[in-house]
């Protein structure tokens, strides 16, 4: 399972912004957005454990700082699509991910299916029901 300070590391590659870096550049503001987001939403750490994270890591934040940068990721990500494409990098890697986590980055892409989308994706839940069903008589 990955861990909430890997998955600053890895967002730090990815966009060469430190989110524990104490600054408000716009930058860093909409990156380390990003990551709150994904220990909240993904990872469904609790405020305090995500406040926690960060006094562990040098800086002092408060939990009306950490709710206002949860809260402003949607607008963040409007018109920095960049925030997507790596939210997509960090999240899809699931096999490094835990069921729960799994679990809650499709919820959070199932509005976005088309109709033909959903379609396909019955056809894959009914066959897998199927060879689940198939397995257990053999």
């Amino acid at each position: 399972m990955i861990t909430p300070n890997e998955i600053a590391k890895r967002l730090q590659l990815i966009s060469g912004v430190d989110v524990f870096k104490e600054t408000r550049k716009r930058e860093y503001v909409e990156t380390r957005s990003l990551f709150n987001h994904i220990l909240f939403a993904y990872k469904k750490m609790p405020l305090h454990q995500i406040v926690q994270l960060y006094n562990n890591n040098g800086w002092t934040i408060h939990h009306a700082t950490l709710i206002y940068s949860i809260k402003t990721y949607d607008v963040h990500s409007r018109y920095n699509p960049r925030l997507k494409m790596w939210l997509k990098q960090i999240v899809v890697r699931l096999d490094e991910m835990d069921i729960s986590t799994k679990k809650e980055y499709i919820k959070n892409r199932i509005n976005l299916l088309t109709n033909q989308d959903i379609d396909e994706l019955t056809h894959v839940v009914s066959y897998m029901q199927e060879r689940v069903e198939y397995e257990k008589q053999v």
